[in-house]
């Protein structure tokens, strides 16, 4: 018994590492590139779109030949990151956003068709990984493009921010640019620490309990990296910025299916086909496809907050019952 618990304790203090070197890594990477002038483009991407606590996870499990919790974490995480932060919000408030382009959705059926493949096609998942990559590329040139015409159109607002740039840059400038570098390099130490113990742990528990490593991966690993998107959605209703927060969301996914998965996926080359693999990712399909329907409304309401609920409750079944399947 004095096994399990101190793996449980190693596993919860690994996640709060990942946790607060993440947020350490992230504050001091934005200084960096404002001290170095890159583009508010690129803060905003790199603030809002990086989720370094999943990725190390999953990269972590696929370095350590656990499959399923890499998996597990790309589509479990992003089903409840895309459910429970978003049906407990709708509960109590009402949100409204500017429609979304459909360029997002169209690389989200895209990344869904390329997740299938991975699975249900042997020795596919290596080129999977490849394609899932090659779609962050095109992505983050399209959002580097539409930016640029952002730019073009908004030319006083951007000087403006130029200004506010150059103050901040200023004061920056006053903090020991090594220091934060320093910071930087130490925070993502400690992150890929952190990650490495996350993993080390789950395959103790997971050997320990004998609990499926399909569920660990979809279900356990899934709640704990989701802690900072239910802060997301209830400060952007918080401080009337939906967009933002919803916007992030959109990000994520699209971050998880990219960049998490097309690494994870290059290190692991293959995974057998478990059939649980295909009923978690009809559950992030079917949130994908309401989350397109529900944009065109450009609001969302407590009745789709019951139905993000109701999904997530299925979720959660479909993981506790079928799990070894």
């Amino acid at each position: 018994m004095l096994g399990i618990t101190v793996w449980i304790i190693f596993f919860i203090g690994s996640y709060f590492i990942i946790f607060f070197a993440a947020d350490i890594f992230l504050d001091n990477l934005k200084d960096i590139c404002i001290i170095y002038n890159l583009s508010p483009f690129i803060i905003g991407m790199l603030v809002l779109g990086i989720d370094p606590e999943e990725s190390i996870a999953s990269i972590i499990a696929a370095i350590n030949g656990l499959p399923y919790v890499s998996i597990g974490n790309v589509v479990g995480n992003s089903i409840i990151a895309m459910t429970l932060p978003f049906s407990l919000a709708l509960l109590f408030y009402t949100l409204k956003f500017k429609s979304l382009s459909r360029f997002y959705f169209i690389i989200l059926y895209i990344l869904l068709i390329n997740l299938l493949f991975s699975f249900v096609f042997n020795n596919f998942m290596f080129f999977s990984g490849l394609i899932a990559l090659g779609v962050y590329v095109i992505y983050f040139l399209r959002n580097l493009r539409h930016y640029s015409q952002e730019k073009d159109r908004n030319t006083e607002d951007i000087e403006n921010e130029i200004i506010f740039n150059e103050r901040e840059s200023t004061e920056l400038q006053r903090s020991s640019k090594k220091r934060k570098i320093f910071l930087t390099t130490i925070a993502l130490v400690f992150i890929f620490i952190g990650g490495e113990l996350l993993i080390l742990s789950a395959g103790q528990i997971i050997d320990i309990l004998h609990i499926p490593e399909a569920f660990f991966g979809f279900i356990i690993i899934g709640f704990v990296t989701n802690v900072e998107e239910l802060t997301l959605i209830l400060k952007s209703i918080k401080k009337k910025t939906v967009d933002i927060g919803f916007g992030g969301m959109i990000g994520k996914l699209i971050w998880n299916l990219t960049i998490t998965f097309g690494i994870s996926g290059v290190i692991m080359t293959n995974i057998s086909f478990k059939l649980i693999l295909l009923w978690n990712w009809l559950v992030l399909s079917i949130i994908i496809v309401y989350f397109n329907l529900s944009s065109r409304r450009d609001k969302l309401t407590k009745k789709d907050g019951l139905i993000l609920l109701v999904i997530f409750i299925v979720f959660i079944i479909i993981n506790v019952f079928l799990a070894e399947i």
